[in-house]
């Protein structure tokens, strides 16, 4: 080997011998790849991903958070279908609080894919199906992009072809969590997408030493004696970062994608915030100081390519909201000023500490804390102390804010499973090396030693628990747990085909509704609604939830708010006493659909005021096994009125 000191001479009398070495560290570039081979592994790699997601995407069947649908789908399905399509408009966007940007995503694609179908003269049955599916086949594309640039970034910070690289790639693909969220609609997993790709393609020279960041000796053991391999020095070039077209076009991408995150969810600059700051800090510094033109073309793009998504936002939103408008203002004055975002809960402040990096990270945990803790401990140029104090940058504010979901830190996932990767890959992985001695070719000739190098999995059993871990909580988390509200949708949207639409796919004459299809006595936003419900003629009302928004904030009346679905739990018979049959709230539909905890209540009150009828279960549909929201406990059911016998 190349470099090795301190190798016992031994001797053989056979035509040959082979020593065992094994590495003790885990991370190594350990392949010399010629370019046009790994960019031809780069497309298999990413069409693989792609495949595995669109699998991922129709395998998720159960039900998160609302905003997956309010915050995204509905607003689309209005884009492209029009205000009568019975799309549900939520207060947030009838105050501008969110960029048109992402729904009109979406839109772009109902719209395309509902032309076709009707050119091909598709019956409306299979539409429906097929748009009610079409937004996660769509988020399945950028959930590959965040899988394979998390892989690409790893792979530039630990080497090309490295065990770490691949260790990454492994992490990103068995996550519990990305598969259980990454083909969701949310915002979050677009800017968490938008994110890793940009910081994938961002110029890493501008504040670190660069790429790879592997700087220490690696060390190996043959037949009981240490061997030292000394690494190749890294200087800092002083040549411009800049100088081709490729670097260029990745600072353009970089700054894009990080724009538009940012524009997604305004507190994505936090993570730029502290990736840029070493590229300020070291400006300052003559030795590590980069040439002026470098910073003059980054403040270059920055302002052409900034104001480039600056204006597509701008006009984005004057098409949608009808006036010029500026959301990511919006969302922190409504969020922050005027402290709305607590109405939906509020957390401990170390619920980011306590909660998030467990329920993102799952059965990868005690490697991310691994990861973490060597970070921490490296130089403040190493591409990896950037990655973690972005995370603790992001922790730390967002932990200021009373309202926390822990999918408000996704972003932060992709550098969590970088930083474990060194950490999962030394523990489930050594590299073996042969060393092979051929007999001299004379007394005199000193034998030439030949390597062979062998990557070997070990600790096997606790590599299959780990994955079988993983495989069940991804099971469940996507087809068990909450997956009521999306199969109650699809039901009754079957109904309504059967009872209401001919062979065709148009309404039945005979057949016109004079009342609502159904009513939802949910918790507000407990389903989603008319991108599953899909056609305009199926009338629904359900609960409301709008938040206070003329009340100004630490006041009594604030505090003593109760939205709709508050009032009709307080107090069932007196809300169904007094705010149903009145305009907006018809009643009786034709189904009324909600939690299994409401059935007595309901069934009493039907039974006291609508003289002649009882409640019927129709369908009911297992929920979840727990929840920690009691009205959400037991089945969801699905009941009807029928005539007392």
């Amino acid at each position: 080997m190349s470099g090795a000191k301190g190798l016992g001479k031994g001797s053989a009398k056979g035509s040959s011998f082979s020593l065992k070495a094994r590495y003790e560290p885990p991370v190594e570039q350990i392949e010399d790849v010629h370019p046009l081979v790994y960019e031809q592994r780069c497309r298999d790699i990413w069409m693989v991903l792609f495949a595995f997601r669109i699998i991922n995407a129709l395998c998720v069947r159960t039900f998160f958070q609302p905003d997956e649908y309010f915050q995204s789908l509905e607003p689309a399905w209005k884009m492209a279908f029009g205000p009568d399509s019975g799309a549900w408009i939520t207060w947030e966007w009838e105050h501008q609080l969110r960029s048109s940007l992402h729904p009109a995503l979406f839109a772009v694609v109902y719209y395309g894919v509902d032309k076709v179908l009707s050119i091909v003269g598709c019956f409306p049955q299979f539409r429906a199906m097929i748009l009610s599916v079409l937004p996660n086949l769509v988020q399945a594309l950028f959930a590959s992009g965040m899988d394979f640039h998390t892989w690409q970034l790893a792979d530039k910070i630990y080497g090309k072809g490295s065990r770490a690289g691949w260790a990454a790639l492994f992490i990103t693909v068995v996550s519990p969590w990305n598969w259980f969220c990454s083909t969701r609609t949310f915002s979050n997993c677009l800017e968490t997408a938008f994110t890793i790709e940009a910081l994938n393609y961002f110029p890493w020279q501008l504040s670190s030493d660069g790429l790879p960041v592997w700087t220490g000796p690696l060390r190996f053991v043959v037949a009981g004696r240490v061997g030292v391999v000394q690494p190749r020095s890294s200087t800092t070039s002083k040549s411009s970062i800049f100088a081709d077209r490729k670097s260029l076009t990745n600072l353009r991408l970089c700054i894009m994608l990080a724009c538009l995150a940012c524009i997604l969810r305004p507190t994505n600059a936090l993570i730029w915030f502290a990736i840029l700051m070493p590229v300020l800090t070291r400006t300052f510094s003559s030795s590590t100081r980069l040439q002026t033109s470098d910073y003059l073309i980054l403040l270059r793009e920055a302002v052409l390519v900034g104001s480039a998504v600056f204006a597509l936002s701008l006009i984005s939103d004057r098409l949608y909201f009808g006036e010029w408008t500026f959301p990511p203002y919006q969302f922190l004055y409504f969020n922050i000023n005027q402290n709305l975002a607590v109405f939906y809960g509020s957390n401990d402040f170390h619920y980011y500490l306590s909660q998030g990096p467990p329920l993102l990270l799952t059965t990868l945990l005690p490697f991310g804390l691994a990861g973490i803790w060597k970070a921490s401990s490296l130089p403040s140029s190493d591409v990896r102390f950037h990655l973690l104090m972005a995370i603790l940058v992001s922790i730390g504010s967002l932990s200021l804010i009373s309202h926390k979901e822990v999918r408000f830190i996704y972003p932060l996932l992709p550098l969590l499973h970088i930083l474990a990767a060194p950490s999962l890959a030394s523990f489930f992985t050594a590299t073996e090396i042969s060393l092979t001695k051929p007999i001299a070719s004379s007394p005199t000739a000193a034998p030439k030693v030949r390597e062979i190098r062998t990557m070997k999995i070990i600790r096997k059993p606790q590599l299959v628990i780990l994955i079988s871990i993983s495989v069940l909580v991804s099971f469940y988390t996507a087809t068990r747990h909450q997956r009521a509200p999306t199969t109650i949708l699809s039901t009754l949207r079957h109904a309504y085909e059967t009872e209401f639409l001919d062979a065709h796919g148009a309404v039945k004459s005979s057949a016109q509704p004079t009342q609502p299809f159904v009513t939802f006595l949910t918790p507000c936003h407990s389903t989603p609604w008319r991108t599953q419900l899909t056609y305009p003629s199926l009338s629904a009302w359900a609960l409301t939830c709008s938040p206070p928004l003329t009340i100004p904030p630490n006041t009594p009346e604030r505090a003593a708010y109760r939205d709709e679905a508050d009032r009709f739990y307080d107090n069932m018979t007196l809300f169904l006493d007094t705010e149903v049959g009145v305009a907006g709230r018809e009643w009786p539909p034709r189904y009324v659909v909600g939690f299994e905890g409401i059935e007595k209540g309901l069934s009493g009150w039907v039974e006291e005021k609508m003289k002649g009828k009882l409640l019927k279960e129709k369908w009911r549909v297992g929920n979840s096994d727990w929840h920690d929201d009691w009205r959400r406990v037991g089945d969801m059911v699905i009941w009807e009125f029928v005539d007392r016998v």
